[in-house]
């Protein structure tokens, strides 16, 4: 007759918390979502007149790749969009960099991020933003990223089939200093 083991318990109290854990882990973030941090931070000098660059970083916190479309983020390398606020003095900062009409990507349009592993691109915000007076700013994520892919076979797709994701990046704090 084979052995039943016996659990005590609390042997059933630790096995419930831990799967409730995992439970309420799993609840915070769509089934299927990956898990992508995000993290904003100024690149000095940040001088009036000059360039005001901030270092966008993505962190892939899953156990698969994904492909982050690069459309009005840092990573597409020139400002068409933005998916930031930029304020002062509780005022908005408005956006007067380009914005355009896009058709469906390509696959070089994405950035591919590995398991356990970031990516990060710098963009200068005094390109498409007033930012010649020193003082300080605001900069926080407005949106996210258009597509946010999980298989290689996914991408690039079109417009009508992106599954955008949101950019949870903390605000930062910039101090704009007078030149010279």
């Amino acid at each position: 007759m084979p052995v039943q083991p016996r659990l005590s318990l609390l042997h059933l109290v630790v096995l419930g918390a831990v799967a409730l854990a995992g439970c309420v882990n799993a609840a915070s973030r769509p089934a299927g979502a990956p898990a992508l941090g995000c993290r904003l931070e100024a690149v000095p000098p940040l001088t009036a007149g000059g360039p005001v660059r901030v270092r966008l970083t993505l962190t892939n916190r899953g156990e698969s790749p994904v492909w982050a479309l690069r459309w009005n983020t840092p990573f597409e390398g020139r400002w068409q969009g933005t998916p930031f606020t930029v304020s002062t003095g509780g005022r908005e900062v408005p956006y007067e960099g380009p914005m355009v009409k896009r058709g469906d990507p390509g696959r070089e349009e994405y950035v591919e991020i590995a398991p356990g592993a970031s990516a990060e691109a710098t963009a200068d915000l005094a390109e498409a933003y007033a930012l010649a007076a020193p003082g300080r700013y605001r900069v926080e994520g407005a949106g996210g990223l258009h597509d946010l892919a999980t298989s290689a076979a996914g991408v690039p797709r079109p417009r009508n089939r992106h599954q955008p994701a949101p950019l949870d990046c903390a605000a930062v704090e910039l101090t704009v200093t007078p030149p010279g």
